[in-house]
This record gives C-alpha cells, structure tokens and sequence, in this order.
C-alpha cells in the first residue's frame, strides 16, 4: 500500500494498493464511472458499458495484476500489468486510467511506479505502453519514468527498461502487499457488517 506523499504525488487522500478479485466490483465500478474521452484514451476507441463490464470481469485472469487508487471506498485510477503467463518473453504491458476529477494530482505517476516494481519482480525486463497521439498527459508520465517513445498518427508505443529485482524491490512489494490486504480484508468487512448493522432494530 502506497500513499501518495511517498509517492511523490501534490495532493491526495486515498492509498494505492494491489487490487484483488474480490474486488473486482469496485474495478468495475471505476471503468464505468470514466466519460467517453477518457474510455477512449484507455482503449484506443469508443466503448460501451457492456464492454467495460467484460472487461472488468475477465481482468483478474491469469497473467494480470491491477493496483488501484482509492479514496473513501472507490477506485479512482488504476493501472495494470498484463503478460505475466508469457515471463519467458521478459515483457509485459501497462495500462493505465483516471477519472477526470482525480487527475493532475500523481495517481498516474504512483501507479506506473508500483507497476514497474511488480514487473521487475516477476522477471519483466521490458514494459510496453500505448496511447493515442493527444494523450499528452499520458506521455508526459512515460517520458518520466524514461519511456522511448515512439509512433505516429494513430497511437504512440511507449518502451520501459524496468531492470532486475532488487532485495529492496522485493521487499517493498512484499510489505505493500500485505499492507494492501489486510486494507482489503477491513474494507470487506465494513461492506459487510454495515448493512447488517442498518438492519438492526432499535435496541436489538
């Protein structure tokens, strides 16, 4: 888990922290909450809601692995790593989304830098990115971490050396993860007993 004060960001209440497919409703959530610009920023097209729907729910599959920003119960951003049932290869691929009200305050950069540590930990030596062309934001943030760019009228690819695993990076993942679950395992919890807490009578 990952505050964004660590992680360099100007603003923010919310953590950052691993995803886990129990809670891929709130995943869901969050696709559906982004306005059509940015559906199309994520995806290089126009998508619906029974897209992102689908989407959301194949994520957690093998080879994925998400890390969220959350704020008061809800995903802001996210940001994911696919590739991982191919490590032979040594690459991966980064995807990344933030509603508009949450932007311009380092969720992206606080992401993409939990995303390079996994990937690096799972023997990714090479991150893959695209974005269309008017995705300034997005470019800037990959210039960044270092990204080569590259591309022309229909999107731009993005090319990250993440390097070798490090103790230090094993370690940091190792205690973000624990970190992110028990977070996880509270905000279940809450969901849980809260409205069977509602439901009780008066003086029950």
């Amino acid at each position: 888990m990952t505050s964004l004060k660590k992680a360099g960001a100007t603003t923010g209440q919310g953590e950052v922290r691993r995803l886990w497919p129990t809670e891929r409703d709130l995943f869901k959530a969050h696709l559906l909450r982004l306005d059509d610009a940015t559906r199309r920023e994520r995806f290089g097209t126009a998508v619906n809601d029974d897209f992102l729907e689908t989407y959301a729910t194949t994520t957690f599959g093998v080879g994925g692995l998400v890390y969220a920003y959350i704020e008061n119960g809800d995903v802001r951003g996210a940001a994911e790593l696919r590739g991982l049932e191919d490590i032979v290869a040594q690459t991966g691929e980064a995807a990344f989304s933030v509603e508009r009200d949450w932007r311009r305050r380092g969720i992206g950069a606080a992401l993409f830098q939990r995303l390079i540590t996994a990937a690096r930990n799972r023997g990714i030596r090479t991150l893959y990115m695209t974005c269309l062309p008017e995705n300034a934001a997005m470019r800037r943030m990959a210039r960044k971490f270092e990204a080569d760019l590259a591309g022309g009228y229909a999107d731009v690819e993005g090319v990250i050396a993440t390097g070798a695993a490090t103790p230090f990076t094993i370690l940091d993942e190792a205690i973000d993860t624990a970190r992110g679950f028990a977070a996880m395992a509270v905000a279940m919890q809450r969901r849980f007993w809260r409205p069977a807490f509602l439901g009780r009578a008066p003086g029950a």
